[in-house]
Formats: C-alpha cells, structure tokens, sequence
C-alpha cells in the first residue's frame, strides 16, 4: 500500500486501485454524488486530501450508524 504522501495531488481510478480498493469499487467511488469529482474531458479525478477527507468522513458516519444500531 502507498503512503498518503507518495500518492499524486489528483486520484484517478488506477491511484485509488492501488490503495487496495477493486475496480468497480474505485469507479463507484468517483461516480457518487458526495465525492468531490474534477472531470477533465472523460476522466474523474478526485484531490489526495479531499478523498481521504471524504474517507473520513464515510468512517465517521458508518460509526456512528453501528452505534445506534446498538442501541
């Protein structure tokens, strides 16, 4: 897996495979509406700290989700 630092600025689909996501994960990931997408001609790129923000968040949120299933 590469560090955080070693990935480029903009994430295409091939840099978000290579952090262990599939294929098809990678490409869902940059088609949701909640991902911060820059599209240059045909292809979606997403900023390095804008996805592992977007990241975060998603964990963050999931958490929080188990939690109140718990209860």
């Amino acid at each position: 897996m590469n560090s955080k630092e070693n990935l480029p600025m903009m994430l295409s689909a091939n840099e978000i495979r290579t952090m262990g996501f599939t294929r098809n994960m990678a490409y869902s990931i940059l088609d949701r509406e909640d991902v911060p997408v820059v599209k240059i001609g045909s292809r979606k790129f997403i900023q390095r700290d804008k996805f592992f923000e977007w990241l975060d968040s998603r964990e963050k949120s999931e958490s929080k989700k188990l939690q109140n299933d718990k209860n």
